[in-house]
């Protein structure tokens, strides 16, 4: 039997990857740190280009009426897959083809496999709680940190013996043939840029944390509130570029941020009532079939500034006066608003260095790089190595998805 193929990463682009492989009758290992699969795309609410919830979004460029779920794809039923949650590649060795992959397995203090979600020890303890209902597994997750006595009680009385508050992490060595990275994006927390203030007002945030308040599975129940005071947002100004296109920070364009943005300001005054919407720009890149986004919101009323904030001035009712220089006025316009919003670079996750130095793989920007760029084979990034999604740079969701199936198809055929 052929050794198994890595896939390091449970993001859409690794998930697709894992279910089309395992659905071609391939051994997969699917390796994610953290407690649930989705990654970054878990917390979009709405996904373009078709603004459904991300677990049902487009699959085929070509074929927009067709959709994939994979809430129903039985993701964690598949005998074919082996998910591995709270785990972590430590170190890969070996050759091309008989890779020796070395994993950090994370205790497993709650059994997806009994778990019901029944909500019990969510009563008895706050060290329990269900991440999303959507969540993949199915299962609730425990925050050893906050162990009391309520969660011990969990353990004693769960109807179904899913808990164990003793789990332990584990190292486990595995064989693979084929190695797919597909370790998503970070969206850059722009502390270090000073003029926008980040982290020092609670009413200054990023799109994907913008992306969290209109949820409505969170803590505001999708309500457009400011975080200082859970007052109504009616005031709303976006930045755009933030970290991104910038030589102090990353030179290149992190390519879905304007969408991003957009989509937001048409959910914001579409949806959530807002009176007034603004976004500060230097240029809009809504390419391909997103120019629908810049019409609805210029329809929609939303307002673009073409220029730079220059002055942020908190004040002592939470609102925020920003200066703005309009580069096609020429002249400085001033904004009070409820709600600053910053749409931050899309960034290379922390260990993809890690990987990057392990394989030996090129590196573009802190992102992966393919292995021949003179190619058409930008998934290809090393000897029985692939990459898909943000792993290889910005990206959206069809693309990821276009990406895994390419690597799906090149590790078939490498098969045959």
């Amino acid at each position: 039997m052929s050794k198994p193929v890595l896939i390091i990463g449970a993001g859409v682009a690794g998930m697709t990857a894992a279910v089309e492989l395992a659905d071609s009758g391939m051994q997969t290992i699917l390796v994610e740190r953290l407690s649930t699969v989705g990654g970054n795309a878990l917390d979009l609410y709405k996904a373009f280009p078709t603004d459904d919830c991300f677990y049902c979004f487009e699959g085929n460029r070509r074929r927009p009426g067709i959709r994939k779920c994979f809430y129903r794809s039985a993701l964690t039923d598949q005998p074919n897959i082996d998910l591995k949650m709270n785990s972590e590649v430590d170190e890969i060795s070996g050759t091309p083809g008989q890779f020796s992959v070395k994993l950090k397995v994370g205790a497993q203090y709650v059994d997806p496999m009994r778990c019901t979600m029944c909500g019990l020890c969510i009563e008895k303890s706050d060290a329990f709680r269900l991440l999303s209902p959507q969540c993949q597994p199915q299962a609730v997750v425990y925050d050893p940190s906050k162990q009391d006595d309520g969660a011990k009680q969990a353990e004693e009385e769960c109807p179904t013996k899913a808990i164990d508050l003793s789990a332990q992490s584990t190292e486990e060595t595995i064989k693979a043939s084929d190695i797919v990275i597909a370790t998503g994006y970070h969206e850059m927390q722009p502390t270090n840029v000073d003029e926008y203030s980040y982290g020092k007002h609670p009413n200054i945030v990023t799109q994907l944390e913008l992306a969290q308040i209109l949820d409505p599975l969170g803590k505001s129940g999708g309500s457009l509130v400011r975080p200082s005071d859970g007052k109504p947002a009616k005031r709303v100004l976006m930045v755009q570029c933030v970290g991104s296109r910038d030589e102090n920070y990353y030179p290149y364009c992190s390519k879905i941020c304007c969408i991003f943005a957009l989509k937001h300001a048409n959910i914001v005054t579409q949806e959530r009532n807002a009176t007034q919407v603004s976004v500060v720009y230097m240029d809009i890149r809504t390419y391909d079939r997103y120019e629908r986004y810049y019409r609805e919101s210029r329809e929609s009323g939303v307002e673009f500034v073409r220029g730079r904030v220059s002055l942020i001035t908190p004040r002592e009712d939470n609102t925020l006066d920003i200066v703005v220089y309009d580069s096609l006025l020429d002249k400085y316009l001033k904004f009070s608003v409820d709600l600053f919003v910053l749409s931050s670079a899309l960034e290379p996750p922390a260990d993809s260095n890690k990987i990057i130095e392990n394989l030996g793989l090129k590196s573009v920007s802190g992102f992966i790089g393919a292995a021949d760029p003179a190619s058409e084979n930008e998934v290809v990034v090393g000897d029985h190595v692939y990459a898909c999604g943000t792993a290889l740079g910005p990206a959206e969701i069809p693309e990821s998805v276009t990406q895994a199936r390419a690597v799906v198809s090149k590790i078939l055929q490498s098969r045959k």
